[in-house]
Formats: structure tokens, sequence, C-alpha cells
């Protein structure tokens, strides 16, 4: 997993497949209704919403696409293991690109204008609270990894 500020996120379009138009998209769609946006090479989901208990639920983690997740206002805080040190609960479904892992991991408090990415390999649980419920607008980038 990646962590760092909104503002250097350039830096990692030489590294991550789509980055470039998923940040042209996302000049576009920014202020727009939560939804879904697609792009060449992907696809970006504008997300609101109020927090949940970070112990809640389980792990994600995908093998098609990269996730580059922005907090654009509130806060959140996220969970995150390697998905080699968890256990599946919810097989891999192609068609959703997901599967769910049960275990522990490691808090991270996220703040607006700041992003992260998640490898295959990076289990994690978003829009959390370990305290007090938030409120939160999130950008969700899927960049499509090449076959």
């Amino acid at each position: 997993m990646v962590i760092d500020k909104l503002s250097r996120i350039h830096a990692y379009a030489c590294a991550l497949p789509h980055l470039v138009q998923a940040l042209a998209c996302l000049e576009k769609v920014r202020d727009a209704d939560p939804g879904r946006y697609d792009f060449d090479g992907g696809f970006i989901l504008i997300q609101e919403g109020t927090t949940v208990p970070i112990q809640a639920g389980d792990f994600e983690a995908h093998r098609k696409y990269l996730d580059v997740q922005i907090l654009l206002e509130g806060a959140e805080t996220i969970a995150w293991a390697d998905i080699g040190d968890l256990t599946v609960s919810v097989p891999y479904n192609e068609q959703a690109d997901r599967s769910n892992h049960s275990g522990s991991g490691c808090t991270i408090p996220i703040k607006p204008d700041m992003f992260y990415i998640c490898a295959p390999h990076d289990a994690h649980k978003a829009c959390g609270h370990v305290e007090t419920p938030a409120h939160f607008r999130k950008v969700v980038m899927k960049l499509r990894l090449e076959d």
C-alpha cells in the first residue's frame, strides 16, 4: 500500500497504468453526484456517506484493478493487511473483482487531500472510524491492470 498527499499523485503516473486518464476524468467529475464514471482504462466511483466501525466487516482485495482512493472531504480510517496474512471468507468473484478476508491488520487515519493505492496483495477496509462516525466524500479510481 502506498499513502501520500494528493499534491504528489502525478509522481506515480509512470508506475500506475491508466492514472493519467483517471486524473483527466477526475477533473471533469470531482464535483459530480455520487456514481460511476468510466474512462479508457477503468472507472471512477464518487462516494459519499458516513463511516462505519473499522472492526465491522471483512477486508477486500482485487485482482483486475488497482484502487486509488482519494479522500475529498471528512475523515476515514482504513485498515490494511497483506492478503497472505488473512483467511479467505468469501472466495474471489471474477465479475465483482473482489475476494473478502478475515483477520486483523493495522489502522491508518486518512485526512482530506490524502490518497492511498491498493495493489492486489493489499487487503483493505475503507470508510471506517475508530471512535466517532464521520461524513466522507471520496473518489475511488479503479485502474485496470494489464493482462
